[in-house]
């Protein structure tokens, strides 16, 4: 199956339903929607669902996936049971709207690692010259650091939701900050209740001072969505989002890399910012459009 593009509902700045009508004006194939903003805030039934999906049909496109943005990280202790209850009743959406991926923010990933240390309070104290050939105390054992426990509750957050995912068909699918390859294969390989993937985006490794194309290489058997932004470099090393094809996301690399990899996922051309999202959306899609029938036969693999 070939790469397919969509765009995100809410870039359009306006109710669902212009939303969806101007997404199906332009050359999507399917459009991301805002579970939280959009649905959840709605209440709609199983009858709304229904109709929601069947209006997205009509304008001849599929729900890509379902988007679910927190304002804390997924494991951050403050309000965490009532943020995991709001992914659940997220995730419980994907199955009735025809699509089975939920992007929730990871947020930065602990190092199990670190500050990991013997407390030097509970070490034995130095033994008396006679006592030095009898049996040797009981090892001290490094005490779990702070870091180290948070590592661990986001695996058992994440582990709880991808159970749930698997139970209502939906696929855990997370969004990182920023592409620390060790720490994102610790953590995935932790996870193992049910189906998790990630989510790309070039313009995040840009600004991760990443290569893009080595890094989504590195990452391809987890790629689970794709989410085309572009980025330019600043003059202070940052980066600020603009249009896709007017930043440095290498677009004529980066587009035959993924398909040569059979990614068949979807890539949904997005805008955070700017003055007219919409308006560079539309561009955005017309531009990975037009580059797409260049792509090679035979592409050179990553």
């Amino acid at each position: 199956m070939a790469l397919r593009l969509a765009v995100a509902a809410e870039d359009f700045g306006t109710s669902l339903r212009r939303a969806i009508h101007r997404a199906g004006q332009t050359q999507a194939e399917g459009i991301r929607l805002n579970a939280r903003r959009e649905i959840l805030a709605h209440e709609l039934s199983s009858t709304g669902l229904r109709q929601l999906r069947h209006y997205v049909h009509e304008h001849r496109m599929d729900i890509a996936a379902l988007n679910c943005p927190t304002r804390h990280a997924l494991a951050d202790p403050d309000y965490l049971e009532a943020r995991l209850q709001l992914i659940r009743s997220a995730m419980d959406l994907a199955r009735p709207l025809g699509t089975s991926r939920l992007l929730v923010s990871c947020g930065p990933i602990p190092d199990p690692d670190a500050d990991t240390a013997a407390d030097p309070t509970d070490t034995a104290p130095d033994r008396p010259a006679d006592e030095i050939f009898l049996p040797a105390p009981e090892a001290v054992s490094p005490k779990r650091s702070a870091t180290a426990e948070s590592f661990r509750t986001l695996c058992e957050v994440a582990n709880d939701l991808a159970a749930h995912g698997n139970h209502v068909g939906c696929i855990l699918t997370l969004e990182f900050p920023a592409y620390d390859i060790c720490g994102m294969e610790r953590l995935l390989s932790a996870i193992t209740a049910g189906p998790v993937d990630i989510v790309f985006d070039p313009a995040t490794a840009v600004l991760s001072g990443m290569d893009v194309v080595d890094t989504c290489r590195r990452l391809h058997h987890r790629l689970g969505f794709v989410r085309g932004r572009d980025v330019l470099r600043t003059s202070d090393a940052t980066g600020t989002e603009t249009a896709v094809g007017q930043g440095v996301v290498p677009w004529d690399v980066f587009l035959p890399g993924i398909i040569e990899i059979d990614y068949s996922g979807w890539l949904s051309v997005e805008r955070t910012t700017g003055d007219d999202r919409a308006a560079d959306v539309v561009s955005g899609i017309r531009f990975v459009r037009n580059l797409l029938p260049r792509v090679p036969d035979h592409a050179e693999p990553f």
